[in-house]
């Protein structure tokens, strides 16, 4: 694995940890995990999530993103406050940039 492989999967497990944290409740708890939580945020915003790229979310986005759970989780949809608060958690530890990705 290439550094920036590495680099990504860390970017992604943090990723998903910190998502599985915070939708949690209306998402059970015991099916949040990482990568589960990383195929959601996939779903609604492709396979190449960024730092970047979540720094330049909008509302919309942000919808998807809460539809994407609840259809993946089958259960209702975590609140946007709460997927606005998982991102933010995100960008505090890896900011726009970090994966030297561009917008």
């Amino acid at each position: 694995m290439s550094d920036k492989q590495a680099l990504r999967a860390d970017f992604e497990s943090a990723m998903g940890e910190i998502f599985g944290d915070l939708v949690s409740p209306p998402v059970p708890f015991f099916e949040a995990s990482p990568h589960e939580c990383c195929e959601a945020i996939w779903k609604a915003l492709g396979d190449d999530v960024t730092p970047t790229m979540l720094e330049n979310l909008t509302d919309s986005d942000f919808q998807k993103i809460t539809v994407a759970f609840g259809n993946w989780f089958e259960c209702e949809a975590p609140p946007s406050m709460q997927i606005a608060e998982a991102v933010a958690r995100t960008l505090s530890r890896w900011p726009a940039g970090s994966l030297d990705e561009s917008a």
